[in-house]
């Protein structure tokens, strides 16, 4: 017989946020993770920065009139773990389904755009923190590092996240990959100015690239938002879908721009094994002349103990300079 993959079903929730309120916002994922799951969803995903929303004023008024709303989000953040995080985890044991969620994370006197995975217990997997904050964005997000850039083994596959521009960047995706990312994450905020077919591109290239199932979610800019800023945005700005690995064939969805609503697909991993034979760019599709080097550490601003030994990279404890090329450290 040999192995069989797994085989669920998932989930992927387009929604706006309740902008700027963090126990509304927990609130209303609640309701739709209910919903999902009430529609027999095992993987339940969430858009980008859901709790509780995305930083519009930075890209779109000058910084002085706009830190207020830094301020305010500062104050709606989500520090991990907190009650905040143990009402997704209780939705997560309740009814035994993983979720993906989106927050703005606090840690001490800094704020990370920050995906969650939770298990089917309710227990937090880890977490992925936006490597690097897009364009005006870093007025307000600081940098993620390698330590929280990972896949997860799970009973419905091994499964990896990115956030919005990072599927833009080449390495990120290229290394979820290699890591043997079987479900990946997609998670994007409602865009103010960009168009939809950016968040559907770089969705679809990363099945078709990697041989990864893709759920696709992304938040809706309503109009809870210019009433707040005092802006004239378009509301929408939204692409969700669900999308099959190595073909980047629509599963599910999308859904129109500005609609709410939750889509849904059943997700056989073995359907994506043909597709190993035909491009698999982390294996045997791999050209040897490219190869790529990854810190896994954590970046940390102050570091007690004993300082690095000479030519260990920087490192603390034991050296990992053996997993880099020598002229890497230098």
């Amino acid at each position: 017989m040999g192995d069989i993959l797994p085989k669920f079903k998932a989930a992927s929730i387009q929604a706006a946020p309740v902008f700027l309120d963090r126990e509304a916002s927990v609130e209303k994922a609640c309701v739709l993770i209910k919903e999902a799951a009430g529609n027999g969803a095992d993987l339940i995903v969430l858009p980008e920065v859901f709790l509780p929303g995305g930083p519009y004023w930075a890209w779109n008024m000058e910084m002085r009139r706009a830190v207020k709303f830094s301020k305010e989000l500062y104050l709606n953040s989500v520090d991990v773990p907190s009650d905040s995080t143990a009402r997704i985890g209780e939705m997560a044991k309740k009814y035994g389904s993983y979720i993906v969620i989106g927050i703005n994370e606090r840690d001490n006197k800094s704020i990370y755009n920050t995906l969650l995975f939770f298990d089917r217990k309710g227990r937090i997997m880890g977490k992925h923190r936006k490597l690097k904050p897009t364009g005006a964005e870093k007025l307000v997000w600081g940098e993620g590092d390698g330590s929280t850039h990972t896949v997860y083994d799970t009973d419905i596959g091994r499964m990896g996240g990115l956030i919005c521009g990072e599927h833009t960047m080449a390495l990120p995706g290229y290394t979820l990959g290699a890591m043997g990312e079987q479900v990946h994450i997609a998670s994007w905020v409602g865009f103010s100015f960009s168009d939809t077919t950016l968040s559907e591109i770089c969705s679809r290239y990363h099945a078709i690239a990697y041989d990864a199932f893709v759920i696709c979610s992304q938040s809706i800019l309503d109009d809870q938002v210019n009433k707040k800023l005092g802006l004239e945005l378009k509301v929408g700005g939204a692409y969700t879908a669900i999308i099959e690995a190595g073909t980047g064939r629509i599963m599910a969805g999308p859904l129109a721009p500005a609609e709410e609503g939750i889509i849904y697909a059943d997700i056989d991993l073995n359907d994506a094994v043909a597709h190993y034979f035909v491009h698999e760019p982390t294996g045997h599709y791999w050209p040897k002349q490219f190869r790529v080097f990854f810190d896994a550490r954590e970046m940390k601003p102050l570091n007690f103990g004993k300082g690095p030994d000479k030519g260990d990279c920087g490192t603390e404890g034991e050296t990992q300079a053996q997993e880099f090329p020598k002229d890497s450290c230098e």
